[in-house]
């Protein structure tokens, strides 16, 4: 597993064995942005690097512990992907005008697809940015919203999935209720994709290219599937504001709580086997309502039905835990 750790000085990607329970540093960065970190390979992670003049996608070999940038813009890079068999790389690009526009890379040739401007971002949890490839690297995600006042106007927000092999686009949410789609995650092992809109959750399938409606109602954060496709965890917000998490039963049709207490951002590591965040009071006013994550992490047995605290203290967010499915 990999996370990062901030300072008020800089920032550190770790790596987390759970053989050897002791987090191992990988790479120290200056002060900014907290660097999203994922894995390419079993032995090969990426992580944006803001703390110089011009940011870069970096890679990093856990073997040989060589660095190497794969891509160095001017401006904000807020999310990227790899495909899974690493031929591809996509991107968001912010520019200095904060106008965004989206970056496919593959085989030397780049692609790049202007988007619509987005007003306001990182103030609340509606604020969405997702790069996501399809279990067979078919099919590209992209969420970069912001549907905060759920507003019906589609361009508050983007939300595209594009075709692998020619960047055309393969599928935009029906305008009208889907506006503002957001939230979304593919299945482990099919090209269907699960996201949010007014209605509630929404299916389209690739192969059939259908939308249906899952749940209707469910106005949920933070979608993650399993690794069986048995179950999607995800974050509901409660009429007091305090988020929890979820889990959804696709066999049964039907959701199930996990634990009591304030949780989000939900993440399977096994099929058994949750990780989310522990969220706790804000002391001050803070962004999202009034909770916010404590850093701290919890896995959650289906089986057993219990938690334990995992040695970490400083996790804030989603992209800050990558896990190798292995």
């Amino acid at each position: 597993m990999l996370f990062t750790a901030s300072t008020t000085s800089g920032s550190e990607i770790l790596l987390y064995d759970s053989a050897s329970s002791t987090p191992q540093q990988l790479v120290s960065l200056g002060a900014g942005a907290t660097p999203e970190a994922h894995f390419i390979s079993a032995q090969k992670i990426a992580y944006v690097d803001a703390s110089t003049p011009s940011i870069r996608i970096m890679t990093f070999d856990l073997s040989t512990r060589a660095s190497t940038a794969a891509v160095a813009v001017s401006g904000y890079v807020p999310a990227f992907a790899y495909s899974h068999d690493g031929s591809m790389l996509a991107y968001l690009l912010h520019d200095a005008s904060n106008k965004p526009s989206l970056h496919v890379r593959r085989g030397g040739q780049e692609t790049s697809l202007d988007l619509n401007a987005i007003a306001g971002r990182g103030v609340g949890r509606d604020d969405e940015l997702r790069l996501e490839y399809s279990p067979d690297d078919k099919y590209l995600l992209m969420v970069d919203t912001f549907v905060g006042n759920q507003g019906q106007a589609p361009e508050t927000g983007q939300f595209l999935v594009l075709r692998a092999a020619d960047n055309s686009v393969a599928f935009l949410p029906p305008a009208g209720t889907s506006a503002n789609a957001t939230m979304a995650t593919w299945a482990r092992h099919s090209n269907r994709l699960y996201y949010r809109d007014a209605v509630g959750v929404r299916t389209w399938d690739a192969e059939v290219h259908s939308v249906g409606t899952l749940v209707g109602g469910l106005h949920w954060y933070d979608p993650a599937a399993s690794p069986d496709d048995r179950w999607l965890a995800y974050t509901e917000i409660a009429t007091n504001f305090v988020p929890h998490v979820k889990l959804y039963d696709l066999q049964g049709n039907q959701s199930v709580t996990t634990a009591p207490a304030p949780r989000s951002h939900p993440i399977f590591i096994t099929g058994d086997t949750l990780w989310y965040l522990e969220e706790q009071a804000c002391t001050s006013e803070c962004l999202g309502g009034p909770s916010q994550p404590s850093g701290k992490v919890f896995a959650y047995s289906l089986t057993s039905k219990s938690e334990t605290t995992l040695p970490f203290s400083d996790v804030h967010s989603l992209s800050q835990l990558s896990v190798f499915p292995g």
